[in-house]
């Protein structure tokens, strides 16, 4: 009797134990689905925090050295950026600022017109709103070699060389004019003042003549 009793009861306990572990399988099977949503969640939320904007080139690029001062600083970003909160400012190495007006934003892109550039560093410090909202600053510089100066200055010369050529060109015409103009009334002059001597010489030659002739004939009359 005591044998068949505990094999009663070691049965009875193996099949308890089957029916909580089907059970117990059951509950996860039914909650590992949520369980993997959840884990998804977390794991994504490092990838969606990172998915701001952010600069991904510039012109001048940062470090970069140039021979040829820019007209304007370009900066791309990963993303749209919100037009009309966008501030950039460039200076000097004394801290002077050299921008020229306002940055126009396109899109992803963000552009800043400068001033004139002379030799030396310069830093580009900028502030935008991503299309999400989340606010990017950060600041990058470049430099401007002396060779630009030496640009600057052929330009200049080549400048002002066109500018004495089509000067010389646009007056040596109207010089042309004017001495023709002259020329032509001085002749004109000329021709007028002959055209008057000769008639005056003319008239007295003929007063001349018929002076004689009236003394001729006076004589005569007194014969």
């Amino acid at each position: 009797m005591g044998e068949g009793s505990r094999s009663d009861r070691g049965g009875r306990a193996t099949a308890y134990g089957r029916t909580y572990l089907g059970r117990h399988n059951g509950r996860v099977r039914r909650l590992l689905p949520v369980l993997l949503t959840l884990a998804l969640a977390v794991l994504g939320l490092p990838l969606t925090a990172s998915a701001h904007s952010q600069l991904i080139s510039s012109s001048p690029a940062a470090g970069e050295k140039l021979d040829q001062a820019p007209t304007e600083v370009v900066l791309t970003f990963s993303e749209e950026i919100q037009a009309g909160l966008s501030q950039v400012t460039v200076t000097d190495g004394e801290g002077l600022p050299m921008t020229d007006g306002k940055p126009v934003a396109d899109g992803a892109t963000l552009t800043q017109p400068l001033g004139q550039l002379h030799p030396g560093a310069y830093t580009v410090t900028y502030k935008v709103v991503s299309a999400d909202g989340h606010p990017i600053s950060d600041a990058i510089s470049f430099t401007v070699t002396e060779k630009a100066t030496s640009t600057a200055s052929s330009s200049s010369s080549s400048s002002a060389t066109s500018s004495t050529t089509s000067t010389t060109t646009s007056t040596t015409p109207e010089a042309t004019m004017t001495t023709s103009a002259t020329t032509t009334s001085a002749t004109t002059e000329d021709d007028g003042s002959g055209g008057a001597g000769m008639a005056l010489v003319v008239g007295l030659g003929v007063l001349l003549i018929a002076g004689l002739g009236w003394g001729l004939r006076g004589r005569r009359g007194a014969d």
